[in-house]
């Protein structure tokens, strides 16, 4: 049975684990022309005037091998991105290993369109197999989507199945997900939009209400696991364009759930539960180092 007190206090110790080492380059962001979005906003990547970039890992290689790459890229098309070709950065313990790996990278990047073109292979003694990942992308939206702009009175959507399954099924879920979410913002504003990873869909959506400055009551629960990686869009739009966000969805077979709504009030309902307290929140927005992207 899940615990869900236990993984929504999870989420909240979470939110602020990297809060740390985001102090220490805080003033690196100065230093870069025409940066929209770099270590002073902390979203799903990095906006430098219409390039995107995103780096993940290192991923222990089991999980990297699957998933890595078509992760790495996620974060390009939630921010209203294309993802352009990317590098990889793998420790192994042999090099029959690194083809073998090598094997089911190719097979991430030839099923989304995506390809590695270069990258570092090592073997050192004593070191964990594992991989990284870094994607080059180009922006398609005018602005970026940032994770810090839901309204109030926005209606909370995800988009996308959990991102499980071996290498071609990850594969086909991604596709779904990323055709669906790309047609999404073509028609419909898209307010704010955050990848569902580490500290699951809960914990990214608190990370979005903190930065927006607003709180939510969730109508739904659109997975039992309150802190699963999962790796589908928490999307922010206007409840008038709900019924186009479903049309859209169930054309390109991909799961659209309604699971919440957006309030002015800084306080996390669940059902009528007051789950994050008004404190809580003004806490957590106090103590979270952000500033709102250079749109």
């Amino acid at each position: 049975m899940i615990d869900s007190e236990y993984e929504i206090k999870r989420c909240i110790d979470h939110l602020g684990e990297t809060n740390a080492v985001r102090k220490v380059f805080w003033q690196m962001d100065d230093k870069v022309a025409k940066l929209i979005e770099g270590i002073r906003q902390g979203d799903d990547c990095i906006v430098v005037g219409r390039n995107l970039v995103n780096m993940e890992g290192p991923y222990p290689m089991k999980i990297g091998m699957k998933t890595g790459l078509i992760h790495t890229c996620s974060d390009i098309v939630v921010t209203g991105g294309k993802p352009l070709y990317g590098l990889n950065a793998m420790q192994v313990d042999s090099i029959e290993q690194a083809v073998e790996v090598s094997e089911l990278v190719k097979k991430q990047s030839n099923g989304i369109g995506v390809p590695i073109i270069g990258g570092n292979t090592q073997l050192e003694n004593g070191l964990n197999p594992c991989i990284s990942f870094c994607i080059f992308g180009e922006l398609v939206t005018k602005d970026p989507i940032t994770d810090s702009g839901a309204k109030p009175g926005n209606a909370l959507v995800l988009i996308g199945e959990p991102l499980e399954g071996e290498v071609g099924e990850r594969v086909r879920i991604a596709r779904e997900k990323f055709q669906t979410f790309q047609e999404v913002y073509t028609k419909v504003p898209v307010h704010a939009a955050k990848d569902a990873s580490r500290g699951g869909w809960f914990g990214n959506l608190l990370e979005m209400l903190v930065k927006s400055q607003t709180g939510c009551k969730i109508t739904s629960i659109p997975y039992p696991s309150f802190g699963r990686y999962m790796g589908n869009y928490l999307t922010c739009v206007d409840p008038e364009n709900m019924h186009k966000v479903v049309e859209i969805g169930s054309k390109n077979g991909c799961p659209v759930i309604p699971f919440g709504e957006i309030t002015e009030k800084k306080e996390v309902l669940l059902g009528k539960k007051k789950i994050v307290t008004d404190k809580k929140m003004l806490e957590l927005i106090k103590s979270t180092p952000f500033k709102k992207p250079r749109l």
